[in-house]
Order: structure tokens, then sequence, then C-alpha cells
């Protein structure tokens, strides 16, 4: 099936069940956070173990994304779709009844991998469904879900954690998807038309093993490395995964000068535009990841408050990203190119806000939640723009190569920024051993000297993101400058 754009009314309730899929996989990226106190009483796991709940999602997501997409091109996505939301659904089972730590551990996995599935089919089916404006508003509307699933997630979980409905606990974290992804999987058959690029159905499975192979030895010992002292396969790791990816490309561009259908079209990577895009989406999506990982220690550690008092401090940043997700395509009409870098640069001066204010008084409330206003602001302005400069960068038949891609890009940022940031947070924090004003102190600096990649990130992804507005667009693309909002 040819992809062609959509026509009609139908085609916005198509986009509330994708972006349902959406709001799952953000969520249960971060409100397991808040759970970890409760999973080390109540389940008997060890803080390696509690870790690995965190990794295994992250891991298994970041690995399989770019054959989820690659699945969607090839069976089509709403097909893939549904085979996601109800592993998705299954294994969010599995992890809310797990009785010991090591089911919940593989719970996370299957979780992940349903997660790698459901991913590349949203944005994907919005590149193929929507043009134009109605584009631009397809992912303000994303933008809006993704922003305040990460923001509200702490809070949902604090508050779960908290009313201990049946005595369940934490797993009311993970038994709370069951409905939604139960509604979904009917609202998807019913409303999300079926799309597929036009090329041979056949899977290029030795792409995929390679492919998954390498960036799991990237990811997964930056991911543990920290959690065991840094030992000597946290270097062996990476460093064997550079000989694995090159087979990996080798493999690719002798598959496609063969006439094949490689995973990934390599010259796609020929197109300046999206390469510059997708790598200033990983630096800002690397910034965001690791911002939350150093305030969420400031909060829960450094002034002791209870998960839900912690969650509810995000709140403000969740209404603020909501308000400018939804402006952002009158922003671009407005200032046209220059709409995304002033979200970059809103973004930017919340962490510097955060900084400062983790310095000068760590416990002034006001200061953090204006600091988050900034960022939320900031990342409602840049994510659904940013998405749709850069998918809008490549041809509609290279939509679920490109969306794997940015996808694997944003979660490999994420990985990245918390592992670079962990070091130092962790390295500066020291013996937590401390009166409680001297904690508090100790967990502000940590986060003042952390922030400095965070602000270097951002700043490398204010470049990239002007570089990318600045220049033409590739044929056939639309470009983010010229978006306008408004109907149909």
């Amino acid at each position: 099936m040819t992809d062609t754009p959509s026509s009609g009314a139908g085609r916005w309730f198509a986009l509330a069940a994708l972006l349902s899929a959406n709001f799952l996989i953000i969520l249960d990226l971060f409100i397991v956070n808040v759970s970890l106190p409760s999973l080390q009483t109540r389940l008997g796991a060890s803080f390696s173990q509690v870790h690995l709940v965190i990794v295994a999602y992250d891991a298994a997501l970041a690995v399989l994304l770019i054959i989820g997409a690659r699945l969607g091109d090839l069976f089509g996505r709403r097909r893939i779709f549904l085979w996601g939301m109800g592993l998705f659904t299954a294994s969010s089972l599995i992890c809310g009844l797990a009785p010991g730590p090591g089911i919940l551990i593989g719970g996370r996995v299957i979780q992940g991998a349903a997660a790698a599935l459901l991913m590349p089919q949203v944005l994907a089916s919005i590149r193929v469904m929507f043009d134009g404006a109605s584009r631009a508003r397809a992912f303000g509307a994303m933008g809006a879900v993704q922003g305040v699933a990460a923001t509200i997630s702490q809070l949902a979980g604090g508050f779960l954690i908290e009313q201990d409905y049946a005595g369940l606990g934490w797993r009311t974290i993970f038994l709370i998807n069951l409905p939604i992804g139960l509604a979904a999987m009917l609202a998807a058959r019913l409303c999300i038309p079926e799309t597929r690029a036009s090329v041979s159905s056949r899977l290029d499975v030795a792409g995929a093993l390679l492919a998954a192979l390498g960036l799991f030895l990237l990811l997964v010992p930056i991911m543990l490395g920290h959690d065991h002292g840094w030992p000597w396969w946290s270097y062996a790791g990476p460093a064997a995964a550079v000989p694995v990816l090159a087979a990996f490309v080798r493999h690719e561009l002798r598959l496609s000068r063969r006439g094949g259908v490689p995973l990934i079209e390599m010259a796609l990577f020929a197109n300046r535009r999206f390469v510059t895009g997708v790598s200033a989406v990983f630096l800002f999506f690397s910034a965001i990841s690791s911002f939350f990982l150093s305030l969420t220690m400031l909060l829960q550690f450094g002034l002791e408050l209870s998960p839900l008092a912690a969650g509810a401090v995000f709140t403000p940043s969740a209404l603020a990203f909501f308000a400018a997700s939804l402006s952002g395509p009158r922003l671009a009409e407005w200032l046209g190119r220059r709409a995304l870098l002033l979200g970059v640069l809103v973004f930017g001066a919340g962490i510097a806000l955060s900084a400062a204010g983790a310095i000068l008084d760590v416990a002034n409330m006001t200061l953090i939640v204006a600091a988050l206003v900034l960022n939320g602001a900031g990342q409602g302005i840049v994510i659904p723009l940013a998405f749709n400069a850069v998918l809008g960068a490549v041809r509609a038949e290279d939509a679920g190569m490109g969306s794997g891609i940015s996808s694997t890009m944003q979660l490999t940022g994420t990985t990245v920024g918390v592992a670079v940031v962990g070091v130092v947070l962790f390295a500066a924090i020291g013996s937590p051993d401390l009166l409680d004003a001297g904690r508090a102190q100790r967990y502000g600096h940590a986060l003042a000297w952390a922030t400095i990649y965070n602000l270097v990130a951002v700043a490398v992804s204010y470049l990239l993101f002007a570089r990318l507005m600045g220049s033409a667009p590739a044929a056939g693309a639309v470009p983010a400058a010229r978006v306008q909002a408004g109907g149909d």
C-alpha cells in the first residue's frame, strides 16, 4: 500500500487512538522512579535489581525501535500497533503480578519490546495520515500528550502508591495500564487506517540481529556501569559495539546494492537535514532525561519530600508543556523557523534557573517551580516542531525508517544523558551521611554541577536546530517554517 495523507474527520479519532500508546510508553518510562523505595521494601529487591527494573525497559525500547519501525513498514502499521498494544498490556499484567524481582525485570523487558513496536507506528502514521497545517497540529497534540505523560507520571505514581488500593502498593502503577491498553486496542481496530510502505514484505533478519546486538553492547553497559563501579565490561561493551555496528552498515549497503530491502536505507543518511535534525533531537532529549534525574534526586533525597509531594512539584511543568505544545503551530505561523529556536532557549533558561536556585537557595520552591514552568514550556514548543521538521525532511515512503531512527536517537540520547549526568551527580553528592541541612545543600550543589552537561547539550542542539531550520528543505518535504496553523 502506498502511503498517502488521509482526509476527513476520522483521522483525528485515529490520532487519539495512536496517542494513547504514546501516553503509555512515556508514562512507563518515568512512573517507576517514585516506586523504588517501595520496591525495595515490599518486594525484597536489591538496589541493583531495582535499577534493572528501570534499565530493562529503557534498553529493550532503545535496542528494538528500528526493528519495530521496519515491521510497520513491511506488514502494516495498524497491524503492528495492535500486536504491540496487546503485548504491552499483557506485560503490564506480568509486572503487576510479579512475585519477585526476576519476574518483574523480565516483564519490563517485554514491556520495552512492546513499546518499541508501538512508538514508530505513532510517528510514521502521523507522518502519512496528515500533511501541511494538519500535520503540525497532529504533532502538536503528540507533543502535548508526551510531555504531560512525562511530567505527571511521578505525581500519578506517588498518588497510586500512597493510596495503596487493596494493599497493592507499587503494583498499581503497572495494573493501571490494563484498562487503558484494552480501550486503545478497541479504538485502534475501529479508527486507525492501515498504511505500509510500498516495499517487499521480507524482513532483513541479519540486519536486525546486528543492529540489536550493536545497540545492546553500546547502551546496556552504559546503563549498568555506574551501579557496578564501572568494571571492565562497561568499557569493553561500547568498544565492541563499534565493529558490530560497522558490520551492520556494510551489510545494509550490500543488501541495498543487491536490490534487497534493508532494515535502514543508508541513503537516508545522505540527507543532511535529516542527520542534522536527529542529532539535535539526540542532544535535546539527553538534556531532558538527565535533568529529571537530578531534580528527582534533589526533591526525594535532598529535600526528603514524599513520593506524592515530589511528584506534585512537576505538575506546573506539565501544565506549561501542554499549553506550549498546543500553541506551537501558532508560534510557527507567527515566528516561522524561529519558533523552534525560541523553545530551545526557553528550555535552557529553565535549566539555568534551576542550577542558580540550587546554589543560592536550594529549598526555595518558588524558584524550583518557576524553573520547571520554563522547562516545560520550552519542551512543549520544541518537541512537536522538531519532529515535524525532522520527519518533514524525508519522503513519505521513508516515514517508517525516519520515525524509527528519530525515536532511537531520542531514546539513545535519554540513556547517554542519564549515564553522563549520573556520574557527575553521584560523584558530587559523595557521602549521604550528613545532617538534614547539609544533605540538602550537597544535593543542590550536585544538581548545579550536573547541569553543566545539560546546558552544553542544549547549546549544541540550538546550533543544530538553527542549521536544520536554515537549510533548504528536501524535495517533496513540507518546510517546517512554512507550516501554518489552522484547519485542514
